[in-house]
């Protein structure tokens, strides 16, 4: 994963685009890895498939991973190691023993900085500007590890000079200016901070451990308030706590911790508490596939708990929508008083992109909860009946206000009255406050000719290779829709599919999950297909290109 990373941050910094995604087993320490770098000199794209350039350290390692490492006809493979019998590569590929470890010997004295002749090598096959580390080192904080290390890049990049390659050099990056590495995962993390976050609790899981690390790191620098709980059921009482004292707070988890969150966001449905838990979803049931993507928590995530406990959920699609939906997650939760879940997933919350600006820079509203004003005090009712079903929400500790809360049923004063009426009248406020978000036709992307009449409906991670799918030769055929804001249901996406006479719906998970919510909501069109499969491998282009053919014959 190191050559990857050094090389994504090289390429930024001269001004290429590019996602790289990483692939690892479930093992708690050490164990295999890899990585795929799709590089672009003009726009943000998915990886390709097969790769163009494979660089293998380890045929045990590459067999594990194959499926997400396809070689194709036009391959070139460089290895140390010839392939062991049995191993099919496809006879086209043009492939190269490079013997990355002894030229590092020989030059450093060690074998263990051959990523950094991997990486010189790589740099100068690739074409990329000379000395491209060197410069890099004076402009990447990380990359300032590798001052010591010049010696063996240099050495990778004679090592490149020495070979008979095909051409490899790829075009020069059409805007120069560096470009910003983040994950979906950090960018959640500053989109909080952003919001106003300054607390947080949780409890490591993985793919969601980053958000962790990065609160934590954040947090300590302003004087905001971080634990690591002993458990996600005491992560999600602690960001309870916090909201009842005015400190917007946060979690976040995985599949199985969200599982296990459910009877506090119950508690923060009935008691109108703010919460905010993001959930970077992972293969499941129970442990699953803890290091690969799925889109198998959105069942739980609408439905999940007892009692028609009301929630809103969002889910990104992007790294720059991990930002935005971070700032909404907060806004929203506060404004309504409601517990709010952003779906992400392994491949969007632990995928590096170079993109355009620091996404941190930009500019969302921010919304507070509604505080009780000065005709509120005398004889202050925290659940008071108002005309949008928002009451003013004080915060523990305020002078001259008595507060109370519970999650039994309970008067506009917080005291318990458990008796029909008022069982239904909360039902009814805490359901018709959040109606005003079907309205929110912003959080519902479509792109496409405005004539097509087939349609995709996609969400997640798969939202990305949907687009990529549509755009490859079915730009006016075809329509994409992607709900950010996937509960309460946006009008904007009754509108989608009541404009199309064919849908495809296409998500990551056995059961057709968003496929089935779509049917419990609206009028699908009476051609209406469904690509869902289970996670472990991310879904490719000619996969969904193939299923959007077929819809259009």
């Amino acid at each position: 994963m190191m050559l990857g990373s050094l090389l994504q941050r090289l390429a930024a910094l001269q001004g290429y685009y590019s996602q790289m995604p990483r692939y690892y087993g479930p093992q708690i320490r050490g164990g295999n890895s890899a990585i795929k770098l799709g590089l672009d000199a003009g726009m943000l794209s998915l990886p390709k498939d097969p790769v163009d350039v494979l660089l293998c350290f380890s045929w045990g390692t590459y067999v594990e991973f194959a499926s997400q490492l396809p070689v194709g006809a036009e391959s070139v493979v460089l290895y140390e190691e010839a392939p062991p019998p049995g191993l099919e590569l496809p006879p086209q590929s043009v492939r190269f023993q490079i013997d990355f470890s002894g030229k590092s010997e020989a030059s450093t004295g060690t074998d263990r900085n051959k990523n950094i002749v991997a990486l010189g090598f790589l740099e100068r096959a690739l074409g990329l500007p000379e000395n491209g580390l060197p410069k890099a080192i004076e402009q990447d904080e990380e990359l300032r590890l590798l001052r010591e290390h010049l010696t063996a890049y240099q050495a990778g990049q004679l090592l490149c000079s020495e070979q008979r390659l095909p051409q490899l050099v790829i075009a020069p990056a059409r805007d120069a200016s560096p470009k910003v590495v983040l994950h979906g995962n950090t960018a959640v993390a500053r989109g909080a901070i952003q919001a106003g976050c300054r607390a947080f609790f949780g409890y490591p899981i993985t793919p969601a451990s980053e958000i962790m690390q990065e609160m934590q790191d954040s947090l300590s620098g302003m004087g905001g308030a971080f634990l690591q709980a002993e458990d996600e059921i005491a992560s999600a009482g602690l960001v309870l706590g916090a909201a009842l004292t005015g400190v917007k707070s946060m979690t976040s988890t995985s599949g199985p911790g969200l599982d296990l969150m459910t009877e506090m966001m119950g508690l923060a449905s009935a008691a109108e508490i703010p919460f905010v838990v993001v959930d970077v979803q992972r293969g499941g049931p129970s442990t699953g596939l803890p290091s690969t993507s799925e889109q198998s928590d959105l069942n739980h995530a609408i439905y999940g708990g007892h009692g028609d406990a009301p929630r809103v959920v969002l889910a990104a699609y992007d790294v720059p929508g991990c930002y935005r939906l971070a700032v909404e997650s907060m806004n929203i939760s506060q404004y309504y008083q409601v517990p709010v879940i952003l779906l992400t997933d392994q491949w969007v919350g632990q995928t590096f992109v170079a993109t355009d600006s620091d996404i941190a820079r930009e500019d969302c509203p921010i919304r507070d909860a509604k505080r009780p004003g000065p005709e509120d005090v005398d004889g202050y009712r925290r659940y008071k009946a108002t005309e949008d079903m928002i009451s003013p929400m004080a915060f523990v500790g305020d002078e001259g206000l008595m507060y109370r809360t519970t999650g039994l049923t309970h008067n506009e004063s917080g005291a318990p009255a458990l008796d029909h009426g008022t069982h239904e009248w909360l039902h009814e406020k805490r359901w018709k406050k959040l109606s005003p978000l079907r309205a929110r036709d912003d959080l519902v992307t479509v792109v496409g000719d405005d004539e097509a009449r087939a349609g995709v409906i996609s969400w997640g991670s798969s939202a990305q290779v949907a687009l990529e799918a549509a755009a490859a030769g079915l730009r006016h055929q075809v329509r994409v829709c992607i709900p950010e804001l996937v509960h309460p249901l946006p009008r904007a996406i009754e509108q989608f599919v009541q404009s199309v006479d064919r849908l495809l719906v296409v998500e990551m998970n056995y059961s057709g999950q968003l496929y089935h919510y779509l049917r419990s909501q609206t009028q699908l069109p009476p051609r209406t297909e469904v690509h869902a499969r289970s996670g472990g491998r991310p879904f490719s282009r000619d996969e969904v290109s193939l299923r959007l053919r077929e819809l259009l014959t």
